[in-house]
């Protein structure tokens, strides 16, 4: 088992074996947890129940696919020293696999990406998509291609979802994806205004904000229906929320940092030790007040983008709660939200240590609690949502 013995660390050849280890013990399983490589900096969110295919013996290219539909993704490291741009890698794979399509080049997250629709002919006719990424290791890039056969167009969705959960920086990991930002570039600043709490905030999201946002919020929803019956539909429940917030919650940091801006520091002045809560208390009261609106058919997605709601559009309660979640975690506190599915609700929760209810995360922290809908404070839930076995906690902070 070799890699480059010459030029890669101990830590590097570590990594292989561990990986290799736990690709072979869940081999044949369903992965439900994101793939992080810690060496090259990068990770994927992928869709529940993908298996290991294949893979070559130095660690440097996997083969992913799917039992539940004819979805292969391939996931290789490539040196390439010789390459000026990241398309210019993608298109000597792409040739290598005979594949044919256009190619384009963007900036992504401060790094020149690659992208491609491609089609090719292996035992069948495939369509897919792929990119190119650099890697903070000079000279290598991670390349994602993900395919179906030309006859089954509906994976296209699923497609899209898989190769958009990649992320190459951690410092851009709650930002749009890498598919969504090539196709909807901003388009300059809209002026909105917000009344929190009988003070008037001026602040901007971009032009394409709602409608990038909402398309990923339709295509996570396409993709979560296909596991109504799945045995990790829990899972894929927790990722649907998770895809969104990393979309969205990067779509309104401005509007977070002018919020913080706006009333913080008057709440530190006048509650210099309780000026977290009371900031959390702001927000949730604002949230309590907005008009109230679910999905006119199941076939869409009652989640109304954190973008729409900040331009006025109505919502519910997993709005609220992920809306109130971006702005504290903006603040450095660690906040979250929980799903119920028996409930049919949804509801915050924050690192804040004060009186109420709360919620024991998988940290071991007691979070506080919040409920969007009914005008209460922090620290208090229906006595017919309190049986904790019946919530289901989606965290956002990596």
């Amino acid at each position: 088992m070799t890699r480059f013995y010459n030029k890669m660390t101990h830590n590097t050849l570590h990594r292989i074996f561990f990986l290799l280890i736990t690709f072979v013990l869940f081999s044949g399983f369903s992965f439900a947890e994101k793939i992080t490589d810690r060496d090259f900096g990068f990770s994927l969110d992928i869709p529940e129940g993908f298996e290991i295919a294949d893979y070559t013996q130095d660690g440097m290219s996997y083969v992913f696919s799917h039992p539940n539909l004819p979805v292969t993704l391939v996931m290789k490291i490539t040196e390439e020293p010789d390459a000026k741009t990241s398309a210019e890698v993608l298109k000597k794979n792409l040739t290598k696999l005979s594949a044919t399509g256009d190619t384009d080049s963007f900036l992504w997250n401060k790094a020149e990406c690659g992208i491609s629709t491609f089609t090719m002919t292996l035992d069948d006719n495939y369509f897919g998509w792929a990119v190119t990424a650099p890697l903070r290791e000079k000279n290598y890039y991670v390349l994602l291609l993900c395919y179906a056969p030309e006859a089954q167009r509906a994976c296209e969705q699923f497609i899209i979802s898989t190769v958009n959960s990649l992320c190459i920086n951690d410092e851009f990991y709650n930002t749009p994806g890498i598919i969504t930002s090539y196709a909807f570039p901003p388009e300059g600043r809209k002026a909105i205004s917000l009344n929190i709490g009988g003070k008037q905030i001026k602040t901007s999201v971009d032009k394409s904000d709602e409608d990038a946002a909402k398309f990923v919020v339709d295509l996570e929803y396409a993709v979560l229906t296909l596991y109504g019956k799945h045995k990790l539909w829990k899972e894929a429940w927790q990722r649907y929320y998770r895809m969104i917030y990393r979309d969205n919650a990067g779509r309104i940091q401005q509007s977070a940092a002018d919020i913080y801006k706006a009333l913080y520091p008057e709440l530190k002045k006048s509650y210099p030790h309780d000026a977290d809560i009371k900031y959390a208390q702001a927000l949730l009261s604002w949230v309590q007040t907005f008009s109230y609106e679910r999905a006119k058919s199941k076939n869409e997605s009652d989640f109304t983008s954190l973008p729409g709601v900040l331009c006025g559009k109505g919502n519910d309660c997993d709005s609220r709660s992920m809306l109130i979640s971006a702005l504290i975690n903006y603040t450095g506190i660690d906040t979250a939200i929980l799903i119920s599915q028996e409930y049919s609700h949804a509801v915050v929760v924050t690192d804040i240590p004060a009186p109420g209810q709360t919620y024991t995360m998988e940290n071991g922290r007691e979070y506080l609690i919040g409920e969007t809908t009914a005008k209460v404070t922090w620290g208090m839930i229906s006595q017919d949502h309190a049986d904790r076995t019946k919530w289901i906690p989606v965290t956002f902070n990596e």
